[in-house]
């Protein structure tokens, strides 16, 4: 063996739990002492849950041949490192590919869940069904569809932010710690990150959120928070902040004001009612969805009529006298 030249093979051989010689051993066990801290950071990336499913089994043989293609290309490319640097760079690599070749085998030994998983950043994922996730680190999610090939049915650890592809006859379904969350047709925030609180919150549209004691039906903006068997029920304050959406700016330009109402509500969960031959104006302006309160009024001023507050920042009609 040369100096550095197949280090990162016999990590990912003794990773893949294949057989060593005595003398690959022996350079393994050198290499674990030299650097004690990088090893020890490199098994616990390596021992990183990233599925739920224990009866899930890995082919090595299949997993080394995906590999090791891969280990080659890297190992031409780190001849000018350091020892230290080069073994950060091999870890990383090592532990990428692994993660890699186990959600491409998940996919080939189990055709019907489709699982992902997310180590340090925060990543997007589109499921088979058309909805968009947004995995945050450590997150993991399994997809499937029911047995009778309708139903979708997710298995979340972690914290994720979904927007649900609207399927007639299709529910969508999240299990995610002690709660269950059935969609209705909506985007939100589920938080289990955390053995002993979790929480649903809302952007648009509802959800349904069940534990073994209680559930409730949660609309846009709104949030529970489930700690110690206890539901606590609550709005979002800054919608817009919360979910990241800054000062987002609405633009529209001879549009029906149904559209805009519409949009409006998608994007900030108020609903604005239009009393009778307001459907028949267009709307050119400007509406900057974190003010939530005083959108209703600018359409109010934009189309010549009247607005009334039905409950504040949350519903409101506009109306000719």
């Amino acid at each position: 063996m040369g100096n550095h030249d197949d280090i990162d093979e016999l990590l990912a051989k003794h990773f893949a739990h294949e057989r060593l010689t005595a003398a690959q051993q022996a350079k393994l066990d050198q290499w674990k002492a030299a650097y004690p801290e990088e090893s020890q950071r490199l098994q616990r990336l390596i021992e990183m849950p990233i599925f739920s499913d224990t009866s899930f089994k890995v082919d090595t043989e299949k997993a080394w041949a995906k590999v090791e293609p891969q280990l080659k290309e890297h190992s031409l490319k780190i001849g000018r490192f350091s020892h230290k640097a080069w073994f950060y760079s091999a870890a990383a690599a090592i532990a990428l590919i692994l993660i890699t070749t186990w959600m491409i085998l998940s996919h080939e030994t189990d055709t019907q869940t489709v699982r992902y998983a997310d180590i340090t950043q925060t990543e997007n994922v589109l499921l088979p069904d058309g909805s968009e996730v947004t995995l945050y680190p450590h997150a993991t999610l399994a997809f499937r569809y029911a047995d009778d090939g309708t139903a979708r049915q997710v298995e979340l650890t972690g914290k994720a932010f979904f927007h649900v592809k609207n399927r007639d006859n299709a529910p969508f379904k999240i299990s995610a710690g002690q709660m269950t969350v059935e969609v209705l047709g909506t985007s939100f925030l589920v938080d289990a990150a955390h053995d002993n609180k979790s929480g649903v919150f809302v952007e648009s549209g509802r959800v349904k959120v069940s534990t073994s004691y209680n559930n409730v039906i949660l609309e846009a903006n709104e949030k529970v928070e489930i700690a110690d068997d206890q539901m606590t029920l609550g709005l979002i304050e800054d919608p817009a902040s919360f979910f990241g959406r800054g000062d987002s700016v609405l633009v529209f330009k001879n549009s029906p004001i149904a559209t805009v109402v519409q949009e409006v509500e998608k994007q900030t969960g108020v609903k604005i009612e239009l009393g009778k031959g307001l459907d028949r104006n267009t709307v050119t302006t400007k509406i900057n969805v974190s003010e939530r309160e005083s959108i209703a009024a600018e359409l109010a001023f934009v189309c010549g009529c009247q607005c009334d507050t039905l409950e504040k920042g949350r519903h409101y009609k506009l109306y000719y006298e």
